[in-house]
This record gives C-alpha cells, sequence and structure tokens, in this order.
C-alpha cells in the first residue's frame, strides 16, 4: 500500500512539475514575443525540442509566427505544417495558414473555410488574433474576403464576410474601409464588437453623439470593458456631458485601474468646478505614469483655476521640459503669469505658443484680448480676427472684436460681431449690443 501510493504522489509531481515547465516556457516565449524578440523566442524553443519535444511542439504556432515576423515565410510554413503534422493548431496558427493559403488559387476555398470557422468559434477572439498580424498583410485578406463576396448571391450570406473584411481593415487601421463594410450590416445585425468598433470609428470622426449611441447599443449586446467606458465617457466629454462622463470612468475604473482613465475623470472634474476631486484624480494619474506632460499640465490647469499659480507654474514648466513641443502649454504658462500680474511676460508666451501652433486659436484670442485693454485696438483686432477664424464657435472672440470696433468708431462693425457672438452663446455680448446697438434691440 505504501509503495503504491508513494508511486501516485511520484507520478502527479511529475505531472505537475511537467505542466508547470510547460506554462513556464510559454511565459518566456510571450514575453519575447512582446518585447518584439522573435529570434530569441524561436531560440529557446529550439533549445526545448532538445530536452523537452512534446512542450516544443506545443510551442511551433508562435515558432512560425516569429518567422512570419521576421520575414522568413518558407520557414514559418515549415512550422505550421507540424504545427497540423502534432495536431497543436492554435487560433494564431490558423490565421497564419489561412493568410498563406490566399496565395494559392486551388487553396483559397479552404482558406475561407479557416477564417469562418475562426470567426464563428469565438468573435472577439478571432479580432484579437488577426490584430497580431501586419497591417498590409491584414489588408491583403480583407481583399480576399472582398473578393470572395462578390461570387456570393445570396445577400443574408454576405452578412458575415463583411463583417470579418470589416475586422480584417479596422485592426489594419483602415477604418474609412471598416466603416464601409460595417454599415452593411450594423442596422440588421449588429453585434457587440462590430457596434462598438462602430463607436470608435464614429468617436475619430468627430461624430460624438453616434458614437456614444454605438457605445451604449455595445453595451446592451454585451460588451462590458473598461474600455467601452472610457471611450464612451471621452465621447460624452466632447459633448460636453460632464457628469455622464465622470459616471462612464467611475465605471471604467472599478474594472481597471489605469493612470489614463484617472486623468480623463480629473478632466471632467475640473469642467465641473470640482478641483478637489480632479486634483485627487491627477495627482493619482501622475503617481501612477509620472512620465506623461499632459498629465502635469492639466494638473498645473486645475492649479489655476484654484489660484495656486506658483504650483500651476511648476506643473507648466515640467510639462515643457518633458515635451517642448506640447500643444497649449505655453498658452498655458501665460495664463498663469497673466493671472499672477505678469502681463508683459504674458504676451511674451502667447506670440511663442502662435509660432510653435499657429492653428490653435486660444493664445491668438489671449493676445487679442490683452492688446484690447492695452488699447492697441488695430493689433487686438488682427490677431483676434485670426482667433475667429480658426474658432468662429467661441462667442468671447466676436464679443472682444466688437468691443475693438466700438472704439475705433466702426459701430455697424461692431455690432455684427455683436450679434455673432450672441448667436454663438455669449451673454455679456447682449449686454454690449444693448449698449452699442440700440437699433438691432429694438427690431428684436
Amino acid at each position: 500500500m505504501k509503495k503504491t501510493l508513494c508511486l501516485v504522489i511520484f507520478l502527479l509531481s511529475f505531472v505537475i512539475g511537467f505542466s508547470q515547465n510547460r506554462f513556464y516556457a510559454i511565459d518566456v516565449v510571450q514575453a519575447k514575443i512582446d518585447s518584439n524578440n522573435y529570434m530569441s523566442a524561436i531560440s529557446y524553443i529550439e533549445s526545448l525540442e532538445k530536452i523537452d519535444i512534446d512542450t516544443a511542439w506545443s510551442l511551433f504556432p508562435q515558432k512560425a509566427y516569429c518567422y512570419y515576423k521576421v520575414g522568413l515565410h518558407k520557414e514559418a510554413k515549415s512550422c505550421l505544417g507540424v504545427v497540423e503534422e502534432e495536431g497543436v493548431e492554435s487560433n494564431l496558427s490558423e490565421i497564419l495558414t489561412s493568410y498563406y493559403m490566399i496565395e494559392q488559387v486551388e487553396q483559397k476555398e479552404n482558406a475561407m473555410e479557416r477564417i469562418i470557422s475562426l470567426f464563428e468559434n469565438e468573435e472577439k477572439e478571432f479580432f484579437n488574433t488577426i490584430a497580431t498580424l501586419n497591417k498590409k498583410d491584414l489588408g491583403k485578406l480583407a481583399k480576399f474576403v472582398e473578393d470572395y463576396i462578390v461570387g456570393l448571391e445570396d445577400e443574408d450570406d454576405k452578412t458575415i464576410y463583411n463583417m470579418i473584411a470589416a475586422y480584417f481593415y479596422f485592426q489594419a487601421k483602415e477604418n474609412t474601409n471598416a466603416y464601409n463594410k460595417l454599415v452593411n450590416f450594423i442596422d440588421k445585425e449588429p453585434t457587440a464588437l462590430s457596434s462598438f468598433l462602430m463607436g470608435i470609428i464614429k468617436s475619430e470622426q468627430s461624430e460624438y453623439l453616434s458614437s456614444i449611441s454605438y457605445f451604449y447599443q455595445a453595451e446592451d449586446l454585451g460588451e462590458k470593458s473598461a474600455e467601452l467606458y472610457a471611450r464612451r465617457g471621452k465621447a460624452k466629454g466632447f459633448e460636453k456631458d460632464y457628469f455622464g462622463a465622470i459616471e462612464d470612468f467611475n465605471i471604467a475604473l472599478r474594472k481597471d485601474i489605469k493612470a489614463e482613465y484617472y486623468f480623463l475623470r480629473g478632466v471632467c472634474f475640473n469642467y465641473v468646478l470640482q478641483y478637489e476631486d480632479a486634483l485627487f484624480d491627477l495627482n493619482t494619474a501622475i503617481e501612477m505614469c509620472d512620465t506623461v506632460a499632459e498629465y502635469y499640465n492639466q494638473r498645473g490647469i486645475v492649479y489655476s483655476n484654484m489660484e495656486k499659480y506658483p504650483d500651476a507654474l511648476i506643473d507648466f514648466q515640467t510639462a515643457i521640459k518633458m515635451n517642448p513641443n506640447a500643444e497649449f502649454i505655453h498658452n498655458n504658462i501665460g495664463l498663469a503669469y497673466e493671472k499672477n500680474g505678469f502681463r508683459d511676460k504674458a504676451m511674451e508666451l502667447y506670440k511663442i505658443s502662435i509660432r510653435k501652433h499657429p492653428y490653435q486659436s486660444d493664445s491668438y484670442y489671449n493676445l487679442g484680448r490683452l492688446y484690447f485693454e492695452n488699447r492697441k485696438y488695430k493689433t487686438a483686432i488682427k490677431y483676434l480676427k485670426e482667433a475667429y477664424l480658426l474658432n468662429p464657435n467661441f462667442g468671447d472672440i466676436t464679443h472682444v472684436l466688437g468691443l475693438c470696433y466700438v472704439q475705433i468708431e466702426e459701430i455697424e462693425t461692431a455690432c455684427n460681431y455683436f450679434q455673432i457672438a450672441i448667436d454663438a452663446g455669449c451673454k455679456n455680448a447682449l449686454n454690449s449690443q444693448k449698449e452699442y446697438c440700440p437699433d438691432a434691440v429694438n427690431q428684436e
């Protein structure tokens, strides 16, 4: 009995040790792949072939992939042959095999069957697996599927192929083509993943309301990832629904603690004037990742809003050291100096900002506003007009422009700008219109 028990324990320890070795080998190879050390991964697998052939064979899909990534396609195909012989296929080896098959006319039908099988087995796993391929090869696979669709007669049969082509195009960063495929089925047969991707594309097209709608659709269909809530929160932020955005970032952070999510929630807290909460989130983001210039820049903005200008300047200076060409930083430093009473220094920084980023309206507006306050009205008009061209929807610009024209006694022009400002939502322009444009008020 004791001998039997000892034998069982020995066999179990052998199996457990073997299993642990295999998991360790998988982790080692994956770490090398993740760091783009493909030849090192190949060497490691080859060393395993001499001491543990079963574990080595189980890693042949990864070995084939590494050869593929370094452009040694003959060797990759050879490895894929071993994968089929030994029955150690994986999603990765199947998609690689399909890719190589589309080069051969007689194998194209087989390639399509493999792709369909992979997709139908698990849509999201398929989507994640194809992301590992080179972008140009994803484009080839998408074109292969598109050509296949042309030969189909039944419209219902085309849905799954359009979906697959859309996923290939999306992972290839060809979002226009992905969108053109998604619209073929998204209304009739949406899935959680296709709705999520459409939300991403709509966000990138600055169609934020549509984006939010697709993100909600994806959530209803089962997509509950932190990324979904974070992306929806960002879209809500662009639509100025900051409280709604904060709710989404709360969910994202419960699912995945990321510095970026704290940063984005902090930005929203700043917009709703909850500066202490904003400061907490931005401090947390910086503690988690202290190498992102924008985190310091945003915290500097919060400090400015809290009238802690010395702290703001320290953060702005830190941000500018990290990224001298970062957008808005010179403008933000200028604002901090201006609020501290150093107007000349502020004007100097606004000019630097304009030289570095001539397509942003903020510094033109701030510089024009200071020239107006210095009674240099024609110079102010020059900068304010530039600001208006870049941002015609910011009513404060046209309001100050109108005030400039009042000072140079061009009242009709001033009144036109006051009306533009009012239409853009600038309430202060209403008072100016009442004071300087009685005819316009009487017409109302």
